[in-house]
């Protein structure tokens, strides 16, 4: 069985009930769309239905949550002006199923640039923004089509991936991302497309891929081909 709402196991519905009697006292603390069985499944299969690590992991996300105020970062915070000017990615579109695409552009970044200009707190707290922004329209393609659309897609443009990229500090903090995406918004993404990838791309990856679960490593495709010394094992492949 899939986890999801309507195709549980009897062991499945019974870790749900379970569940929502652990974290009864969070739930007046989250919006009402974070109420129904679709929001706790999505914990619950991210730590494959085990109360306790699914427990934890929703409880430090309130923890993350309120620390970095997230309920007021659409509306009421602005990145510093060069995060707004440079640091790339946006909405571009949906997928045949609903589902928000999300167009980032890796190339013409300056990692140390970015970083001399912001605090990591604010670069972080930027990408949190981005991920609340899906959340939101996750939420009115659920209005606008009458089901229930949980999951975004992922494009990741690396055409001119260079050594700049993979400055150390820099590295270190899209770990930090990777790690807060991971923790904090489970089971939201449905595929992660790389495209363009350079002969650099492997070395970037396996850099990274430490952060990742074994479940987002599978939804990643590169598109166009295997570049060499990736493992094709780690990730999907796409022919163009």
């Amino acid at each position: 069985m899939s986890g999801r709402v309507g195709d549980l196991s009897p062991k499945q519905e019974e870790a749900l009930g379970k569940f929502r009697e652990s974290v009864k006292d969070l739930m007046p603390q989250l919006p009402s769309y974070c109420q129904d069985d679709y929001f706790l499944l999505r914990w619950l299969r991210a730590r494959c239905f085990n109360l306790q690590k699914s427990e934890s992991m929703l409880r430090k996300n309130m923890e993350f949550r309120k620390h970095i105020d997230s309920d007021n970062v659409l509306e009421k915070w602005q990145p510093p002006e060069a995060v707004q000017k440079y640091l790339s990615g946006g909405l571009c579109g949906y997928d045949l199923e609903g589902c928000p695409i999300w167009y980032d552009v890796v190339g013409p970044l300056d990692p140390k640039g970015l970083l001399f200009s912001a605090s990591r707190q604010d670069l972080i707290k930027t990408k949190m923004r981005d991920c609340e922004r899906l959340h939101l329209e996750c939420r009115r393609q659920s209005e606008k089509l009458g089901k229930r659309v949980e999951e975004v897609v992922m494009i990741y443009d690396v055409e001119g991936l260079g050594l700049k990229h993979l400055w150390k500090p820099a590295v270190d903090l899209y770990c930090e991302v990777l790690q807060m995406f991971e923790d904090n918004y489970p089971e939201a993404l449905k595929r992660l497309f790389v495209i363009k990838a350079p002969k650099l791309f492997p070395v970037a990856y396996n850099l990274v891929k430490h952060f990742l679960s074994e479940d987002t490593r599978r939804k990643i495709i590169v598109v166009g081909g295997r570049p060499p010394g990736l493992d094709q094992s780690e990730t999907g492949t796409a022919s163009t």
